[in-house]
């Protein structure tokens, strides 16, 4: 069977000149396969400015029997268009979902009009569901005995029940060599990514992680990790982003993985990792052993220093221990990016500002603030909803953590867009904090990128567009829709320029 995997081009346009970086999930599809089968995987974000044309490329030339599509939920339109242009080419392709999207949203994806462009959605970790999805068609067996699969049969969606989480030990390594596109990028270094970890425990009431994993954290060996960080560096790969949802939450356990990367001598890869300020407090030694394995960056969930809105975000007494954590990173010569959210819904104008000016204060090389975004499915969402401080519920295209999407009690949504750009301006364009970065010292190349993203922020924060996707998808005029997709929403689908807002032909989901 020819399979075609395909990765949504959407990204915050922040990061269009700092990284493109490689869908990790569908080369996980792609090593657990079984069978004789040809597998390309396409990273649309390789090619966001023609990502249609790259897509009608892959289906005329390897014309393939089933296109696999991963999607999160702000990429959900790109998805949809995926699959009416795989369905416009070749009608008879089977379209699978997955991901993040398909895993929360199975249902109202079964009830309204995307039934029609996927064929089967995935739900929850693929790499079981899919192989055996696979397997069963091309035999054509029975699709009822396939746990965690939802698929069309007739007119209705068919919902089987949910598959258990995966025991990663019995889970094949990554395969990267059905790529299509290559020399993906970090701050100008060749990149890949990798993950040790799957799941979080914590209760951040902003995050959908639990409705994928639940309230597990599980590992892989050690020895797979290592494998593979062997596997990114004999394909060229200089750095590795490991986008495991949470890898310090084992501590002890991440202190000896680093100690294993420092042995085995892949310590040299520039590794960059997400993490949280707890678990490093709890023993601030981590901090030199995640150095000496050759962490140079990392992501710290922060959000705030304000109690009252740490306790709302989940992260309740985070605040005295987190000055500890940096300045314990830093000195240990990593870079340290701090994660902070504002738009709370107690928030006024002067807590707004005043995260701005935390920022400075708790020292991290560099802050990304975004705005609370109430993701479809999390317990935030459900209370601001309630609240009636949810003001854009359906546009998710608009859900890329920077654009405002609620309003506080006391602020607009366009408050908030231009409270933010302000304060971002006096934070970014101030030369003392500009000169505290370390990411000037450690890629020195990404100079001018990064203050062409300072530029953007000005525009588009005060347009209301704070680093929306660049991308564009606009299909060939000549290709057609299949009679079963000829709907109001889906012919907009393949019109350049339009992009129906979720749910809005067949009344707004209940997310």
């Amino acid at each position: 069977m020819k399979i075609l995997l395909v990765a949504m081009p959407d990204s915050a346009s922040c990061f269009d000149h700092i990284m493109e970086l490689p869908n990790l999930a569908l080369c996980c599809l792609a090593g657990n396969l079984e069978g004789l089968h040809e597998v390309r995987i396409l990273d649309l974000v390789k090619h966001r400015r023609v990502a249609a044309q790259a897509l009608e490329r892959q289906m005329r030339e390897f014309s393939p029997d089933l296109v696999g599509i991963s999607a999160m939920s702000f990429q959900i339109g790109s998805a949809r268009k995926t699959a009416a242009v795989c369905k416009a080419i070749k009608p008879d392709v089977l379209t699978v979902l997955g991901g993040y999207h398909a895993t929360i949203m199975w249902k109202e994806i079964g009830e309204g009009y995307d039934r029609n462009l996927f064929d089967y959605v995935v739900r929850g970790e693929g790499e079981t569901i899919f192989n055996s999805l696979v397997k069963t068609v091309h035999s054509h067996g029975d699709l009822d005995r396939i746990s965690g699969l939802s698929y069309r049969r007739g007119g209705e969606y068919r919902h089987n029940p949910p598959a258990p989480l995966l025991n990663l030990e019995g889970v094949r390594p990554p395969q990267r060599s059905g790529r299509v596109s290559g020399n993906f990028l970090w701050m100008g270094r060749p990149f890949d990514v990798s993950e040790t970890s799957r799941g979080c425990t914590m209760p951040c009431g902003f995050c959908s992680i639990r409705r994928m994993y639940g309230k597990t954290f599980r590992l892989y060996p050690d020895e797979q990790v290592v494998a593979d960080l062997r596997d990114v560096k004999a394909r060229g790969g200089k750095g590795v982003l490991f986008v495991d949802d949470n890898i310090t939450l084992d501590g002890p356990r991440l202190k000896k993985l680093c100690q294993r990367f420092e042995q085995e001598k892949v310590n040299d890869l520039f590794i960059v990792m997400q993490a949280s300020v707890f678990p490093i407090a709890a023993d601030l030694e981590i901090a030199e052993a995640m150095a000496r394995g050759g962490v140079k960056m990392v992501f710290l969930g922060i959000e705030s220093g304000d109690e009252r809105n740490l306790r709302v975000l989940g992260k309740t007494k985070q605040a005295p221990k987190t000055r500890a954590v940096v300045r314990a990173l830093r000195d240990a010569g990593i870079i340290v990016i701090g994660g902070f959210i504002v738009g709370n819904p107690e928030d006024r104008e002067e807590d707004v500002r005043a995260t701005y000016r935390y920022v400075k204060k708790i020292g991290v090389d560099h802050g990304i603030v975004q705005c609370l975004t109430p993701y479809p499915k999390t317990e935030l969402r459900r209370q601001l909803l309630e609240q009636g401080l949810v003001t854009n519920p359906d546009d998710l295209d608009r859900y890329n953590g920077f654009i405002p999407n609620v309003r506080t009690k006391y602020l607009s949504e366009r408050d908030l867009a231009r409270i933010m750009t302000g304060a971002g301006i006096r934070l970014y364009w101030d030369p003392q904090y500009v000169l505290q970065n370390g990411i000037w010292k450690a890629c020195p190349a990404q100079a001018f990128w990064m203050l062409w993203n300072n530029l953007k922020y000005i525009f588009t924060g005060y347009a209301g567009r704070m680093f929306l996707s660049r991308h564009r998808f606009e299909p060939s005029l000549s290709l057609d829709l299949p009679d079963d997709l000829r709907s109001p929403s889906y012919s907009e689908i393949l019109t350049p320029g339009k992009d129906p807002v979720y749910g809005r032909a067949a009344g707004p989901h209940p997310l």
